[in-house]
């Protein structure tokens, strides 16, 4: 994977695999439109030997000549040009790239005379980046267990051990003393970063008992701005407790840091829907300012789409004097706990 931004590679080292692994040609561009990755699937529809042979060149499909597409169309009809000079015909759709800054773009392509296999159409870009953004949970969820129970156990040890050497050295002050109470103070800071880290990526409180434990740790972080309440008790589909947790820390975060809010109030329940079936409910209340400003726009643009990846709805409402209230419904009877 040859890239030039090395924000890009940053993303890329996320999105990579699971880019690879998609059945469609997918590609990624720069602001001059030149192609800076491309999956297999790619390489495999325009007859090319491998993905890198595609990189540089320009990325945007020709425009069907029946269907003029406007300059800035995020979807239409148009071809790729193959290894041997003929085209490729294709529906194509892009996006913004993740996490990548600047004008990076992501081009899903299918093709138009392609046959459906079992009667099933070819994946959607919107449910490929369902399936990109559940696998990123999972890898979240792993990389949290992986500091918990070894990065974090090995420094708890070592903080242990530079305390028990800083005992036997107490009764009489020397070099050494004073370089071991600097070592378990940069240990401490490091347990402490672990930690921190270890809670954005996945709680071992959610990890350990779901959803309600981890709402009430997140109570604990913001102590006296936060509450936490509803019916919800038991465990639910581990995609739904990671992403509703992520959900509800991401709002809390833009009501207390953008909405300035004082205080939040979470409440998470579980019931029937007459159209959805048993259903996750979460509330996030805010007495804070109503959410106009870009960077609240761009937190909500973000949470909607990881209610939708659970084929879920987010709406938003915000009353004057009384502050902002996120509500999100999640069906639970076909989620997928793989």
């Amino acid at each position: 994977m040859t890239l030039i931004a090395r924000n890009w590679e940053s993303v890329l080292e996320t999105w990579g695999s699971v880019l690879d692994a998609v059945g469609q040609p997918v590609w990624a561009v720069d602001s001059e439109h030149a192609v800076r990755y491309a999956n297999p699937a790619a390489a495999a529809a325009t007859g090319r030997a491998r993905p890198s042979d595609l990189l540089g060149r320009d990325g945007r499909p020709v425009a069907a000549a029946a269907v003029p597409q406007a300059p800035e169309a995020d979807s239409g009809e148009g071809a790729l040009t193959r290894a041997d000079g003929s085209l490729l015909a294709v529906q194509w759709s892009r996006m913004p790239l993740p996490g990548a800054d600047g004008d990076a773009t992501l081009y899903v392509f299918q093709s138009r005379t392609e046959p459906t296999l079992h009667g099933l159409r070819p994946q959607a870009p919107e449910a490929a980046f369902q399936l990109f953004a559940h696998r990123q949970a999972e890898h979240d969820r792993r990389y949290a267990e992986t500091l918990q129970y070894g990065v974090q156990e090995r420094l708890v040890r070592a903080l242990l051990g530079l305390s028990m050497a800083r005992q036997e050295l107490s009764s009489a002050p020397s070099p050494g003393g004073d370089l071991l109470h600097d070592a378990i103070r940069d240990t401490e800071e490091a347990l402490a970063g672990v930690r921190e880290v270890t809670d954005a990526l996945c709680p071992g409180a959610l990890r350990a008992g779901g959803l309600p434990a981890g709402l009430a740790a997140l109570a604990r972080r913001h102590l006296g701005r936060l509450t936490v309440s509803g019916t919800l008790s038991g465990r639910l589909p581990r995609l739904v407790e990671i992403h509703a947790y992520l959900l509800v820390a991401e709002a809390v975060e833009r009501a207390l840091a953008h909405g300035e809010a004082t205080h939040v109030r979470v409440t998470a329940d579980l019931g029937p829907h007459v159209d959805l079936g048993p259903h996750l409910l979460v509330t996030v209340a805010d007495d804070g300012a109503p959410p106009t400003a870009a960077a609240d726009l761009a937190v909500l643009s973000a949470l909607t789409q990881r209610a939708a990846g659970l084929d879920g709805v987010l709406t938003v409402g915000h009353t004057p004097g009384t502050g902002t209230t996120l509500t999100v419904t999640i069906p639970l009877a076909a989620a997928d706990d793989s």
